[in-house]
């Protein structure tokens, strides 16, 4: 379009923009996205704990609970082992959280029992069939339980079927305690003499017969 002269010969001044300009350069693409190993799962909300629990459970059946260590259970996880400490103060912490677990299966399975010889087979066949779990179980000293009630309670579900198993009849405290003590002394002594090779029975099936005898009386 044709501009109009102003008088004089002077053309009219063009109004130009003073925003500055923007040069856009391009960025290299990243080419290593697919590559990118990616992160650790995280744990909230209790989840650690758990997936800790369950890994430790793990570990013990495998090979016992003597060497197992927080940085072990930590590298089955997969997190840094300082991260237990917010849920287990050491490794005995979480050895008593694994016996608790434990004991408390056990008290779910004993309370299906219906007599002494039902009590002793489902016993049995539990500490026969997890057996580096009941030596974890029964290492636990009784002496400290107190100091730690949610282990105690645990075990005390299980004592509380074998009192409602053995001592229908028995109303003293003391012989119901005496009972139960005796219940206990030949199941744990019998079942370690048969893991140790040591007692002369040919089964599992034999072994709970010869257990349930001597419990018949209780």
């Amino acid at each position: 379009m044709a501009r109009t002269a102003l008088p004089g010969g002077r053309r009219p001044e063009t109004q130009t923009s003073t925003r500055p300009v923007v040069v856009l350069r391009p960025v290299p693409l990243y080419e290593g996205g697919m590559t990118v190993k990616p992160r650790r799962a995280t744990y909230r909300h209790g989840n650690l704990k758990s997936a800790a629990l369950k890994a430790a459970t793990r570990l013990v059946a495998a090979a016992g609970h003597e060497q197992l260590s927080l940085r072990e259970v930590a590298e089955a996880v997969g997190v840094a082992h300082r991260s237990l400490y917010n849920h287990f103060a050491d490794r005995e912490a979480l050895l008593d959280a694994v016996a608790t677990e434990a004991y408390t299966r056990l008290a779910a399975i004993l309370v299906k029992a219906d007599t002494p010889q039902d009590y002793t087979a489902k016993y049995v066949r539990f500490a026969l069939a997890n057996r580096a779990l009941y030596a974890l179980m029964t290492s636990r000293p009784h002496a400290t339980m107190k100091h730690n009630p949610p282990l105690q309670a645990a075990v005390h579900k299980v004592i509380t079927q074998a009192m409602r198993i053995f001592c229908q009849d028995i109303e003293s405290p003391a012989e119901r305690r005496r009972a139960v003590m005796k219940v206990y002394i030949t199941l744990y002594g019998g079942i370690s003499l048969y893991t140790a090779g040591v007692l002369d029975q040919p089964s599992e099936k034999a072994l709970i017969a010869e257990l349930s005898a001597m419990n018949a009386g209780m």
